[in-house]
C-alpha cells in the first residue's frame, strides 16, 4: 500500500507547477504587455519581453512560443500590426532553443534577437509601411530593452528556478 501523504504532496506539487506554468506562459505576458514606460519622443520600453524570456528559459522553445503569442497579442491589436506576434514568437522560440543548447541567457537573447531582426525589418517596412528611419531607431530601442531584460533575468534566475522546482 502506498503512503497517502506522498501522493497528496506530489499532487500538490504538480498543481503548483501547472499553475506556475500557466502564469508564466499566459497570464504574466498578458499582464506585462499592459505596462510600458515612455521616454525620448514617445519611444516605449515594453515589459512583456521579460515574460517571453523567462518562459523560454523555464520551459524551452514551447514556453517561448506561447509567451511570445500571449505577450504580443495586446500590442499587435492596439497597433494594428499582427506581424508583431510572429516576431515575438521567433524571439521566444529561438531564446528557448539557444538556452536548451547550453547558451547563457544573455547571449541566447541577443542571438534570438538577431534571428528576429530580419522578420522585424521586412514586416515593418513592407507590411506595416514604417519608414526605414523609424525601423532603425526601433531596432536600437528593442536591442537595449532585450539586453536589459536578459540582464535582469540572468541575475534573478537562480532564485526563480529554486521557486519553480
Amino acid at each position: 500500500m502506498t503512503d497517502p501523504s506522498v501522493t497528496i504532496t506530489t499532487g500538490v506539487r504538480s498543481y503548483r507547477r501547472a499553475a506556475l506554468a500557466f502564469g508564466l506562459l499566459i497570464l504574466l505576458p498578458i499582464a506585462l504587455s499592459l505596462i510600458n514606460i515612455t521616454f525620448a519622443q514617445s519611444w516605449k520600453v515594453h515589459f512583456f519581453p521579460a515574460a517571453i524570456f523567462l518562459a523560454a528559459v523555464s520551459f524551452g522553445p514551447v514556453g517561448g512560443f506561447v509567451a511570445g503569442i500571449t505577450g504580443s497579442l495586446y500590442s499587435a491589436l492596439m497597433l494594428g500590426n499582427p506581424y508583431l506576434i510572429v516576431g515575438n514568437v521567433i524571439l521566444g522560440v529561438m531564446t528557448g532553443v539557444l538556452v536548451r543548447k547550453s547558451f547563457n541567457i544573455i547571449p541566447a537573447v541577443l542571438l534570438a534577437y538577431a534571428c528576429q531582426l530580419p522578420w522585424l525589418i521586412v514586416s515593418d517596412y513592407f507590411f506595416a509601411g514604417l519608414s526605414a528611419e523609424f525601423i532603425a531607431r526601433l531596432v536600437v530601442v528593442l536591442f537595449l530593452g532585450n539586453l536589459l531584460w536578459a540582464l535582469l533575468i540572468a541575475l534573478t534566475m537562480k532564485p526563480i528556478k529554486k521557486y519553480l522546482c
